[in-house]
């Protein structure tokens, strides 16, 4: 059996925190979803898919979610998933 790593519960859980807050520090983000060990690689992926933009202000990236965040995150949650958002 082979194992499949499946990101879209650690992308709804960033979409969902984005949904309510807008946008927030990278370190914030990390910090309240802790569960998922959140690293910079995981943001630039959700980044190069459309799902969200990276700024670097200061010394770290803000995070703000796109159109196509919010619709992905609406179809996820419309399927049933929403259990960690």
């Amino acid at each position: 059996m082979r194992a499949i790593d499946d990101s879209s519960v650690k992308y709804a859980a960033v979409l969902g925190l984005l949904q309510i807050w807008k946008q927030l520090p990278e370190s914030d983000l990390s910090r309240m979803l802790r569960q998922y060990y959140l690293i910079t690689d995981d943001f630039r992926e959700m980044e190069d898919q459309g799902l969200l933009t990276m700024t670097f202000v200061g010394d770290e990236y803000l995070i703000n979610t796109t159109t196509l965040g919010r619709l992905w995150l609406e179809q996820y949650s419309s399927k049933g998933n929403s259990n960690g958002i």
